[in-house]
């Protein structure tokens, strides 16, 4: 029975025994400190790195996929695959091994931070300067990656990760990464018949188990984009057969539905990343991210300035000087007309109050009017 079968206090025993064995094939080397998750076919440590005085994240196939030969051959297929691409963006993997009951396992570097997954949850959405840089750094990982023949097949938020403190973006879980066949970016890989990724975040071509090539890793990332500057993703199964049928069938809604002041050219290069057909799409994840850097410095389609906001405290003080003054001018004409004909003084007191009852109608008739006008020039803006 594997590990995560078992009850909770078998299953935390079965897990130390496994930290254990690490350290036993490290030859101490590597300190196993704690788990901190488990993935699609593997468990992930934090731990220490001794002789290099370092943090360091082990990752080690889980127990119930030993004899899974497929599941071992794409395990190891992933520790090759990020040792393959040095590269700023890419979590760098250290060493491989195996334990002694025959499940292998890799150290890679150990990112603190967290995941694009967990600050979508935090946050909502992200700003379109945050989603630029991220897609940025996202787009330069993955085109390192497609130039050495590797599509990775599995773009989503929880397999970026953003170091605290730096802000760097990097991709990890190379787990589903498949060697194309050849280095060019239009270089394809012959589809197997087996749906492989997240339901979310797959291609349409991915969704149909058809031919894949790198622009896959496009679409995805697209997708993510979307995400990240609508706080939703384009297609809302519920379930995984809905999600592949929108992504083969479906147009989703535009951005700027979701989001009118975005950029005209920010939802337009997101829908181009989103097109059904490959060729469709940007000829590469490079060029979708430079797309989406570019738009997101340009001003809003409408080109309109907003409105910038009232001063309330000084209309109100002239307001007030105003109505002031006119009920000044009031008192002394009507001082003038009681003189002029001997009317009773007693119309003047009448007219004091009058003006008095009037102040604050008059303020309030203008603050209704002031934010009136507010609100109309504000969907003006918008629309």
């Amino acid at each position: 029975m594997a590990p995560e079968d078992l009850p909770l206090e078998q299953s935390s025993l079965a897990r130390d025994q496994i930290a254990q064995h690490i350290e036993e094939a490290t030859d101490g080397d590597i300190v196993v400190e704690r788990m901190l998750g488990a993935g699609r076919a593997g468990l992930v440590y934090l731990a220490y790195q001794e002789g290099l005085d370092r943090k360091v994240a082990v990752k080690v196939l889980m127990p119930r996929h030993a004899g899974d030969h497929k599941v071992v051959a794409r395990f190891k297929r992933e520790a090759r695959a990020m040792a393959g691409c040095p590269h700023p963006g890419i979590v760098s993997v250290f060493s491989v091994g195996e334990i002694g009951s025959g499940l292998p396992f890799f150290v890679m570097d150990y990112i603190e931070g967290e995941t694009l997954e967990e600050r979508l949850e935090r946050k909502g959405k992200l700003s379109l300067q945050e989603t630029a840089r991220i897609v940025t750094a996202v787009s330069d990982a993955l085109t390192y990656a497609h130039e050495r023949g590797l599509a990775h097949r599995d773009v989503k938020p929880v397999n970026v990760l953003i170091e605290s403190g730096t802000g760097r973006v990097l991709i990890t879980d190379f787990g589903l990464a498949k060697t194309v066949s050849g280095k060019g970016r239009g270089s394809t890989l012959t589809g197997t018949g087996e749906i492989m990724g997240t339901p979310a975040y797959l291609s349409p071509e991915q969704a149909e188990a058809g031919v894949v090539d790198t622009r896959s890793d496009q679409y995805s990332l697209a997708v993510m984009t979307y995400e990240m500057l609508a706080g939703r993703l384009p297609f809302l199964g519920p379930a995984p057969q809905d999600f592949i049928r929108q992504h083969v069938e479906d147009t989703p809604p535009s951005l700027l539905q979701l989001e009118p002041a975005l950029p005209l050219e920010v939802s337009q290069a997101v829908d181009r990343g989103l097109m059904k057909e490959p060729v469709a799409r940007y000829s590469s994840a490079e060029a979708f991210g430079q797309a989406l850097r570019s738009a997101s410095t340009r001003s809003a389609p409408t080109e309109r300035a907003r409105p910038a906001p009232r001063g309330y405290e000084l209309r109100l003080v002239q307001v007030m000087a105003i109505y002031l003054g006119a009920a000044w001018g009031v008192l002394e004409a009507s001082s003038w007309v009681l003189e002029t004909f001997g009317l009773s003084p007693d119309y003047r007191r009448t007219a004091l109050w009058i003006i008095v009852a009037g102040f604050p109608l008059t303020l309030g008739l203008f603050w209704h009017f002031a934010r009136t006008a507010r609100a109309k020039s504000a969907d003006a803006y918008s629309a």
